[in-house]
């Protein structure tokens, strides 16, 4: 005769919306601990302002025939009392786009909790890689909440990796947000 187990498991509700829902799906087969860390995020201080942050995400091609040539700018900035996107995309050496927008607390809630959901907080700050090749550029991605740092380069053909779903499915997140 077998013994069976008494114990519950106990599911928490997130404030994700359905829309985030498949980003999260992803990352909970990692661990269920790491998916209540989105619960508390906290992304204001006592007084009912933003926590400084800083979000960067810089790509390009590096150096290729002109017609195969981009660049991608991202930077989301949290300030005391409103949150900046600023975007800016090179395609074929002509500006595409070069905005800066305020973001709605709601929109940049959703966004953090994604990212955290990938524990882009958890990465460690890395230095620029020492071998430099020419014509390779290193693309990076770099992240500031209050004290916690996190920094990461690559070069293009790593986001073909399957390996790498941690840090493209953060790419992924970055390049989708629009105000």
């Amino acid at each position: 005769m077998k013994a069976e187990s008494n114990s519950k498991i106990i599911k928490k509700q997130s404030a994700v919306t359905p829309l985030h829902k498949n980003e999260k799906t992803k990352k909970n087969t990692k661990s269920e601990t790491k998916h209540s860390q989105t619960d508390s995020i906290k992304l204001k201080n006592t007084n009912g302002t933003w926590i400084p942050m800083k979000l960067v995400w810089d790509e390009s091609s590096g150096a290729v025939a002109p017609e195969f040539r981009f660049a991608k700018q991202f930077q989301l900035v949290a300030q005391k009392n409103r949150i900046i996107l600023s975007r800016r995309v090179v395609k074929k050496g002509k500006l595409i786009l070069n905005e800066s927008k305020e973001i709605s607390p709601q929109i940049y809630q959703k966004w953090m909790e994604s990212l955290f959901q990938w524990e882009i907080h958890q990465l460690p700050e890395e230095e620029i890689p020492k071998d430099q090749m020419t014509g390779v550029s290193y693309n990076l991605v770099s992240f500031q909440l209050d004290s916690t740092k996190s920094k990461f380069y690559y070069k293009l053909e790593e986001r073909n990796n399957p390996n790498w779903e941690q840090k493209n499915s953060i790419i992924q997140i970055i390049e989708r947000m629009k105000p």
